[in-house]
C-alpha cells in the first residue's frame, strides 16, 4: 500500500494579498487570498497554508483577521503563520478559526514557544516552520533565516 498523496497550498501573503516571488523577492500579487483559499477548497485542496511573509519583519500583529475571513468561506483544515510571536497570538489565531498555527522567527529565538502552545492548545495545533539556506562556499549544513530573511 502505497502513501496517501495529500494536496496543501501553502499562500504567501503580503500586505493582505496573496503574492508569488523568489526567495522572498521579486514579488507579485496573485490574488485575494480568501479567494484563492475557497478556489481551492472546490479544487479538492486537503489543507491550506497561509504565511504572512512580512509581519515578523514588519513587527505587525498577526493575521487574525485573514483567518477569521478564510473561516467564513473555506470548509477545509488551514494553518496560518506571521507575526506569532506568543501562545496568546497563537490563541487569537485559532479563535478567529484557524486549525493550526505556525511559528518561525519567535520560535527560533523563543524555544519554549512551541511547548507552551502545544501544552495550551494540544500539538496538533502548533507547526514549527523554518526558513533555511544550504551553508555558502562548499561548507556542510544549513543557515536559519529570521524574518522572512530580511
Amino acid at each position: 500500500m502505497g502513501l496517501k498523496v495529500r494536496i496543501i497550498p501553502c499562500l504567501d501573503v503580503n500586505a493582505g494579498r496573496v503574492v508569488k516571488g523568489t526567495k522572498f523577492k521579486d514579488l507579485r500579487d496573485a490574488g485575494d487570498p480568501v479567494e484563492l483559499a475557497a478556489l481551492y477548497d472546490r479544487e479538492g485542496a486537503d489543507e491550506l497554508v497561509f504565511y504572512d511573509i512580512t509581519a515578523s519583519h514588519e513587527g505587525r500583529e498577526t493575521a487574525a483577521r485573514l483567518a477569521r475571513a478564510t473561516a467564513e468561506e473555506v470548509f477545509i483544515p488551514y494553518t496560518i503563520g506571521g507575526g506569532v510571536r506568543t501562545a496568546d497570538d497563537m490563541r487569537a489565531m485559532l479563535r478567529a478559526g484557524a486549525d493550526k498555527v505556525s511559528v518561525n522567527s519567535a520560535a527560533v529565538r523563543t524555544p519554549d514557544l512551541v511547548d507552551a502552545g502545544a501544552e495550551r492548545f494540544g500539538s496538533q495545533c502548533v507547526v514549527l516552520s523554518v526558513d533555511v539556506k544550504r551553508k555558502g562556499d562548499g561548507r556542510p549544513g544549513w543557515e536559519v533565516y529570521l524574518n522572512g530573511g530580511a
